[in-house]
Formats: C-alpha cells, sequence, structure tokens
C-alpha cells in the first residue's frame, strides 16, 4: 500500500480550451514535418537505394499501375484504403491503449471505450484505476510507437510504402493528446501517480492531504 498522496492537478481533455488548442497546433506540426520528411524521402532517391518503388503515387495516379478490386481502379483503392486505414488507425490507437491498461491494472479491472463527439475524439478509460507515472508514460505513449510502426509496416508489405507513410503522419497528427500527458507528467518531477478518469486524468504526488484510491495499478505488484 502506498503513504499518504497528494493531488497535484488535473487535465479536463474535453474542457480545457488551452489542452485542445495546444493539440491542434502539435497536430498542424506534425502533419507539416511529416510532409517534408516525406518529401525529402523521395527527393534524396531513398527508396529507391532500399530497393522500394520511388514512384508509387505517380505510378498509381498517372500510370494506373497497381492492384484493382472489382470497378475500383488503383488509384481509387489507393485513396479508398488510405481513408480506410486512417479511420481504423484511430480505432487501433485506443485498443492499444485499452491493453496497456488492462495489463497494469489490478485483476478484475475494467476498460472502457468511447467517444467525445462535440472535439470528435474516441477515447478508452480505466476509470479509477491509479497508475504509476512510469506505467501512465507507456499507457500514453505506446500508441504512437505501435500505430505508427504498423502502419509503415503494412505499407512495406503491401508494396505501397507511401501509403503507409502517409496513414501514419496522420495517425501521429491524432496522438497529440497523448504527448500532451506524457509532457505535463515528465515536467512535474512531483508527479508519482496519475488516475485515469472519462474526463481525463489526475495527477498525485507525496505529500499529507489524504490518501488516494487503493484502486492503485501498483497493488498487483506490476509495474
Amino acid at each position: 500500500m502506498m503513504g499518504a498522496m497528494r493531488k497535484i492537478s488535473d487535465i479536463h481533455t474535453f474542457e480545457d480550451e488551452a489542452f485542445l488548442h495546444r493539440m491542434v497546433r502539435l497536430s498542424v506540426v506534425a502533419i507539416a514535418v511529416g510532409a517534408v520528411l516525406g518529401v525529402l524521402w523521395f527527393a534524396l532517391g531513398v527508396p529507391e537505394r532500399l530497393g522500394l518503388p520511388g514512384s508509387e503515387l505517380a505510378a498509381v495516379l498517372l500510370e494506373g499501375k497497381g492492384p484493382h478490386l472489382g470497378f475500383l481502379g488503383p488509384s481509387t483503392l489507393w485513396f479508398a484504403l488510405g481513408a480506410v486505414a486512417m479511420f481504423v488507425s484511430l480505432g487501433v490507437h485506443e485498443l492499444v491503449h485499452g491493453l496497456f491498461f488492462k495489463l497494469f491494472a489490478p485483476a478484475g479491472a475494467r476498460v472502457t471505450f468511447g467517444a467525445n463527439w462535440k472535439v470528435g475524439m474516441l477515447y478508452a478509460c480505466a476509470e479509477g484505476i491509479v497508475y504509476t507515472r512510469r506505467q501512465y508514460l507507456v499507457v500514453a505513449l505506446a500508441p504512437t510507437v505501435a500505430v505508427t510502426a504498423l502502419a509503415l509496416a503494412v505499407g512495406l508489405a503491401s508494396g505501397w510504402p507511401l501509403l503507409g507513410y502517409v496513414v501514419a503522419v496522420v495517425h501521429l497528427s491524432g496522438c497529440t493528446g497523448d504527448w500532451c500527458y506524457a509532457a505535463a507528467i515528465v515536467g512535474d518531477a512531483r508527479i508519482t501517480h496519475c488516475e485515469d478518469c472519462t474526463w481525463g486524468v489526475q495527477f498525485y504526488g507525496e505529500g499529507e492531504e489524504g490518501p488516494i484510491p487503493d484502486s492503485t495499478a501498483e497493488g498487483d505488484g506490476r509495474r
């Protein structure tokens, strides 16, 4: 069991205008950086050096090369698959959150999923579970690594690496809330535990203002 803890701060994800604006700014930066790196990737001839398709978009759009699916030609299929993959990546993103929420939680803990349509965000939640600082950082950042890597890998395996790259960049632009959570935790050394909530997250540290809930994920010995 942990000793007395005190609440340090919280983030009301769907109501904090400053937080939402920060997310949007970071999303724009992620898209811009991804676009620049993508242009450099092809301008420097990296695909050819790695034996990958170097003119995927031109081949699909201008030359009509690539797979067909019924009445869908290569160009239509390329954009259709890209749109579907972008939406699927959002769902997989939350599933990865849920997987790590469950992994670090006490036995019997319940993980739920939902959406806030007002701000256009899906979310996974382990309501009332208190995680250690390190655990919550893993939960927050796992989709950034796992889903991005998956998009790139599927793109390479399908022979359409550019499509995989575009999906990866768009996915990263949707990870900015997680990055803001992580920045808040890393930026305050006082934070030792985080409590997940349907509306956001609460941060705790050592102190004398009373105990935090006994549902701490530390209780089952996992890290």
